[in-house]
């Protein structure tokens, strides 16, 4: 007899999304093997698969560098998406106005771009695209209601929920992904709730509170807010730990990223220096974080165990940088996990750029939408 088959939770939610997005497809699989693959479909990513493929010097062979990067084009009312190993762009897709940042979801098919809106004209819609199409599009709009602003978002729960902030509600708001509907939506206690990261379990997240130089913590399983505590004046770029150990906050007025413990919100550390930290990424495995600078026109790498710099890139001088070259504008920071790449915007020159975090260099620019700022990372690779 033979062996019934078990889908993933993963699984079941990108066909319950595909019925609803009216496909007559079925979702692919997250796995993949040689035999799966097909020319021009995308596929999920082997990560063990991956991960051995390496050259002698155990560095990473070309093709570990793969699977897709979503861009949100602030200016440009799109999201480019662009084949990550190669950083040429696979599609353009039309999306709300003022796009701001990027959710990818835990199986890699879905992304979402949240429609900030424009200047006295708030967004309250998020553009959810299919990656897993011949062409990536969007496929369906979520509407959160009017004049939400909705800013960072981050998929938990194995990809059924995704949590946007509002910063007209001052919510945290827990989106039904399936349904659409706002499950629930938790008080920020804070002015301009503007970015949210979550620790790699989906059960703790935090935002930072622009308007009041706070950060809030929830508590996503309970569907409640912890707490709210004071960092710094303008805070915005906020990246916490794969457990939740630390939660690294950049303040644009003081020009400084904060350590915070995540167990009790104590301070454990302040970085100064910069001219701007306008996005702060602790990458996947958890060693280092990406902090973007626009003024200082540079990327900073650190160690988060001891907190040191460990590479400061000039963009200026890089060969393919765009122009102006001087006014960059370094922004939106993704990991690629297994290439142990990092990819961030360049908002001043319409590229996105590849540094490779062990050698700590750039490796490639790729030319994207106008005014690029957040960008996230799927594992699907097309074949």
């Amino acid at each position: 007899m033979p062996t019934p088959r078990h889908f993933s939770l993963a699984a079941l939610v990108s066909l319950a999304l595909a019925v609803a997005c009216g496909s007559s497809n079925p979702p692919p699989s997250t796995e993949s093997s040689p035999s799966d693959s097909r020319s021009g479909r995308p596929q999920v990513r082997d990560s063990m698969f991956r991960r051995n493929t390496v050259i002698e010097n155990n560095r990473p062979d070309v093709s570990a560098r793969a699977g897709l990067l979503v861009v949100a084009n602030q200016q440009g009312a799109s999201a480019t998406v662009l084949d990550a190993a190669t950083l040429q762009t696979v599609a353009t897709v039309p999306v709300g106005q003022g796009p701001h940042e990027i959710a990818i979801s835990t199986d890699g098919r879905w992304a979402v771009v949240t429609n900030y809106g424009l200047q006295g004209a708030a967004g309250s819609t998020l553009s959810v695209i299919d990656l897993a199409a011949e062409t990536p599009a969007v496929v369906r709009t979520i509407d959160l209601g009017p004049g939400q602003r909705p800013h960072g978002a981050a998929f938990v729960k194995s990809g059924t929920k995704l949590l946007v902030t509002s910063e007209v509600a001052q919510r945290l708001l827990l989106v039904d992904f399936v349904s659409g509907r706002i499950d629930t939506a938790m008080a920020t206690n804070g002015r301009g709730s503007h970015m949210v990261t979550v620790q790699r379990d989906g059960r703790r997240a935090w935002t930072s509170n622009l308007g009041d130089g706070t950060v809030t913590e929830y508590d996503v399983d309970m569907r409640t807010t912890k707490r709210t505590f004071n960092v710094a004046p303008n805070v915005e770029g906020i990246s916490a730990t794969p457990g939740g150990v630390q939660v690294w906050v950049g303040s644009n007025s003081a020009k400084t990223v904060t350590i915070v413990n995540g167990a009790d919100a104590a301070i454990l550390g302040t970085i100064n220096g910069f001219g701007q930290p306008y996005r702060v990424g602790v990458s996947r495995t958890g060693r280092v974080a990406v902090v973007s600078d626009p003024p200082s026109n540079r990327i900073l790498i650190y160690d988060v165990g001891t907190r040191k710099e460990l590479a400061r890139i000039d963009l200026a001088g890089q060969k393919g940088i765009g122009t102006p070259a001087a006014q960059a504008g370094p922004e939106g920071i993704t990991f690629d996990p297994i290439a142990d790449y990092a990819y961030v915007t360049l908002h001043g020159t319409n590229q996105v750029v590849a540094i490779d975090l062990q050698s700590r260099k750039v490796m490639a620019f790729g030319s994207v939408g106008t005014g690029p700022d957040g960008i996230g990372f799927s594992p699907y690779v097309r074949r």
